[in-house]
């Protein structure tokens, strides 16, 4: 398995100096784009009064030598509230979550709608506790949203905030909006992002994106290969099938899992692409072997994708004959992210007559419920339980009832990370159905099936 291994709404223009007293508030719509230079972030996005008035205030605190922040507020729910609603009931939300923020300023801030779904702040003169502090009475006016308001008791808003402090973080307007937008937008599970907490990031950040590059160069030059680790049948000793592994070949030759690439993948949007590739390999290969039997492991996106699942039924229904040789994986954590969807893709499967097998077992604690809607035909035992089974009566205990919760459903099992002969005896004795590991044998890069035992690329 692939994880394993890879252990417009029209806005009203108003202008407004820095000099104003009291919260200043606007829906300005952004500026036409004229002929010239390209217009980068904070140009085109954001009006030039809002820009200018920032410009102004980051220049005011550097003269007088204190400090203030900008704040993004994102309403993350805008489109539900439209859908539900209305444009009219969405206005209305806007305008009063406006007022309701300027009655929690000070009346040198500035507040003004920069676009659809997002506000401004400009605190002047403050420093990054205040801006803390405000941000998270911001918040909670947010989640507290209409509840005195009888004409939106029935309205919730969900609301993001990031900020940037300036000028120790940021010493221009197009810079803090720049910077104030990536903290909009952190991965941060809490509801308010400060910039700082994204420069943590970006080192991340820079190697994913890289990562991402290095997988797709491989995928491009077609250094992307399988590896096949077997599954023995405990009461003969024989290999059933195998599972394909991803291996990425070096620029040197050298030959490596790229499960690690697969969660990158995932995150930049190249799963379809890879997943596809692996689906496809995999058939090809049973379409040359035909005493062959092989298992592949997919995304949980995967699991969500109709065009996956039509070029699948392309395939098979090409060569029929590969259909009860062919395994699909899917995780148990698929099944948690939805169960409908989850058991839609397992019967789609199953109706071409391939065999569906859920990885994981265990590490999700799926109900009895969800295991009979999905139907699948074989269930994994996460190795996590496995591995340490000889030393820990807890793993026996649980993976015993696992076996017995599986079989109930008339389910295949397979044993996952099977090291040594003592792990062996243990899961035979339970009743365990298949194995899979080092034991009996590590993922081979080339295939055992051909009799000249050599690996052939494609």
């Amino acid at each position: 398995m692939f994880h394993q291994e890879r252990q417009s709404v029209p806005q009203e223009s108003a202008s407004h100096s820095a000099s104003h007293k009291g919260p200043i508030v606007s829906e300005n719509s952004p500026p036409e784009v004229k002929s010239g230079p390209p217009v980068y972030p904070g140009g085109e996005f954001y009006s030039a009064d809002f820009i200018n008035v920032l410009e102004k205030s980051i220049q005011q605190v550097i003269d007088e030598h204190t400090s203030g922040a900008l704040l993004l507020v994102s309403v993350n729910n805008l489109s539900m509230i439209i859908n539900a609603y209305g444009h009219d009931t969405s206005e209305i939300v806007i305008h009063d979550l406006i007022k309701m923020i300027e009655a929690l300023l000070s009346p040198d801030d500035i507040v003004q709608r920069l676009q659809r779904d997002q506000l401004g702040i400009i605190l002047a003169n403050r420093y990054p506790e205040d801006t803390l502090a405000i941000a998270q009475r911001i918040h909670n006016t947010i989640q507290n949203f209409g509840r005195d308001n009888f004409a939106t008791a029935g309205l919730y808003i969900i609301g993001t905030i990031g900020s940037v402090n300036f000028p120790t973080e940021t010493a221009g307007a197009h810079d803090a909006l720049d910077k104030a937008y990536v903290a909009l937008h952190s991965q941060q599970s809490s509801p308010h992002h400060t910039f700082d907490m994204t420069r943590r990031e970006a080192d991340h950040c820079r190697q994913q994106m890289g990562l991402a590059n290095y997988l797709f160069k491989a995928y491009k030059e077609k250094r992307l290969r399988l590896a096949y680790q077997p599954i023995i049948e405990s009461k003969t000793g024989k290999t059933m099938h195998y599972e394909a592994l991803l291996r990425l070949i070096g620029q040197t030759g050298k030959i490596s899992s790229a499960g690690a690439l697969i969660p990158v993948a995932e995150k930049m949007g190249m799963i379809d692409i890879i997943d596809t590739m692996v689906m496809e390999m995999v058939i090809e290969e049973l379409r040359n072997a035909p005493n062959v039997s092989i298992a592949f492991n997919v995304s949980n996106m995967t699991t969500e994708n109709a065009l996956w699942l039509e070029k699948l039924s392309q395939l098979v229904k090409e060569t029929p004959e590969i259909a009860p040789r062919l395994i699909v994986e899917i995780t148990e954590t698929a099944v948690h992210r939805d169960l409908r969807r989850t058991a839609f893709f397992v019967a789609s499967i199953q109706s071409l007559g391939c065999l569906v097998a859920l990885d994981d077992f265990g590490s999700g604690y799926t109900s009895f419920r969800q295991l009979k809607a999905l139907s699948v035909d074989i269930v994994k035992i996460d190795g996590v339980f496995i591995k340490d089974i000889a030393q820990s009566a807890d793993n026996r205990f649980f993976v015993k009832t696992l076996l017995d919760f599986a079989q109930a459903f008339g389910l295949e099992t397979v044993a996952e990370f099977v090291e040594n002969g003592e792990i062996a005896k243990i899961l035979m004795e339970m009743g365990i159905n298949y194995m899979q590991g080092y034991y009996f044998g590590k993922p081979a890069n080339y295939r055992e099936w051909l009799s000249e035992g050599e690996y052939k690329g494609g």
